[in-house]
């Protein structure tokens, strides 16, 4: 999902108003003073807010940085912390994609009222399951069309090592092979998703692709000809937790065992990186989630995703 190209209106100053008028003043545009909240909150789950905490570990705080670009929503939790600032009950992070954070049924409705209010479109809805789809009830009276809505897909984690032994031919791809590399994240990318991320926005997908080899975060199995037989990213990793995204085998090669070991060599690298390693996977792709539970990843929660 990272790869999605923004489609977010220019935010204005009046942001803020027009959100606490859609939710009776019970949600509001976090400012820089809400970070340390909007932390703490992350950390309660540093599995499902994964995405969020990498955003806030990059150095980003929780108020909008500039005119257009991305910012959190928040509810106030009726207690403040020892410097006066409002501790979090849900927060929700807003850019070309909408993220929620400990939103229940009732917090997630009143996000969706205050994304309507914002005026924006929007490329997708993911997180966990709860909040996304309470998000999309309300969202989903405005002008934006679900393409697909995924609301059932397994939130796992590998608790320790694999269950299998790591295939030794899976490692971090090098920059010299992005010729190679880049074909086959297409192909993942456009079946998984339907339409080929160069369609809109090459630039920004081929310099997506660079920076997750360049960062060591992009794993591949090569032939002897040079070309992908199994390619895996981690495509959000924080301090504690990195997600992996971006799963593939050859088309030719699949249903030959090829997979379980890859993924075991996948989850033990990025052991090495963070303490939690976990995906998530749609329920209906029963292959998958077959290879992810030999590898030994088992279900701590559901996620759901709302295409648009």
């Amino acid at each position: 999902m990272a790869g999605i190209l923004s489609r977010a209106r220019q935010w204005s100053p009046s942001a803020d108003d027009a959100v606490r008028r859609a939710t009776g003043g019970a949600v509001r545009v976090l400012t820089p003073a809400d970070t340390v909240a909007l932390t703490a909150l992350a950390a309660g789950d540093p599995v499902a807010n994964c995405f969020v905490e990498s955003v806030l570990e990059t150095g980003r705080h929780a108020g909008s940085t500039r005119a257009g670009g991305s910012l959190f929503l928040g509810i106030d939790a009726g207690s403040r912390r020892d410097d006066g600032v409002p501790d979090l009950s849900a927060a929700c992070w807003v850019g070309a994609n909408v993220v929620p954070v400990g939103a229940s049924d009732e917090a997630g409705a009143l996000f969706g009222r205050a994304l309507l209010a914002l005026r924006r479109r929007y490329a997708s809805v993911y997180g966990p399951r709860q909040g996304v789809l309470s998000i999309w009830r309300e969202l989903g009276r405005g002008p934006q069309r679900a393409r697909q809505v995924r609301d059932d897909q397994p939130l796992m984690v590998l608790p320790g090592d694999p269950a299998v032994e790591p295939s030794p031919r899976v490692r971090p791809a090098r920059p010299e092979e992005f010729s190679a590399v880049l074909p086959a994240c297409v192909a993942m990318f456009e079946e998984e998703l339907g339409f080929s991320p160069l369609a809109h926005g090459a630039v920004q997908y081929r310099l997506r692709v660079e920076d997750l080899i360049r960062n060591g975060h992009s794993l591949v199995d090569l032939d002897d000809t040079g070309q992908v037989r199994f390619k895996a990213d981690l495509g959000v990793v924080s301090a504690s937790c990195a997600q992996i995204q971006g799963v593939w085998v050859d088309p030719a090669l699949r249903g030959r065992g090829l997979a379980a070991p890859a993924m075991a060599a996948v989850a033990a690298y990025a052991h090495t990186i963070t303490e939690h390693v976990s995906l998530y996977v749609n329920s209906f792709n029963t292959a998958a989630l077959r290879t992810y539970r030999t590898v030994g990843f088992e279900q701590v929660g559901t996620f759901a995703t709302v295409l648009l």
